[in-house]
């Protein structure tokens, strides 16, 4: 796996859009390998977006979300320079967490 959390954030029309990507495996223990053997589950459980300590965004994943999941969303009223925080945590206890100062 991946340590990688890619932020990015674009200032438009008042607001600031943010893509936050998150590379993880996202395996849902739901699949056998070419031998046949159970793949262990391994995928994020619980994403959290703060600006300068102030949550923002809470998410619960699970087993159906692909892949190096997405998140896309739109901030509004936020000055420009503000720190943006993502962690994630995962169903073995992993975390991942990446700043970004916001456009």
């Amino acid at each position: 796996m991946s340590d990688e959390i890619r932020i990015r954030s674009r200032r438009r029309d008042g607001g600031v859009d943010v893509m936050v990507l998150m590379l993880h495996p996202m395996e849902s223990g739901l699949r056998k390998d070419a031998q046949g053997r159970p793949i262990p589950a391994h995928y994020i459980t619980a994403a959290t977006v703060l600006v300068d300590d102030r949550t923002v965004l809470e998410a619960e994943l699970g087993i159906t979300v692909a892949r190096d999941p997405l998140l896309q969303f739109r901030l509004e009223a936020v000055p420009t320079g503000a720190r943006l925080r993502v962690q994630w945590r995962d169903n073995r206890g992993e975390q991942q967490v990446a700043e970004a100062d916001l456009a």
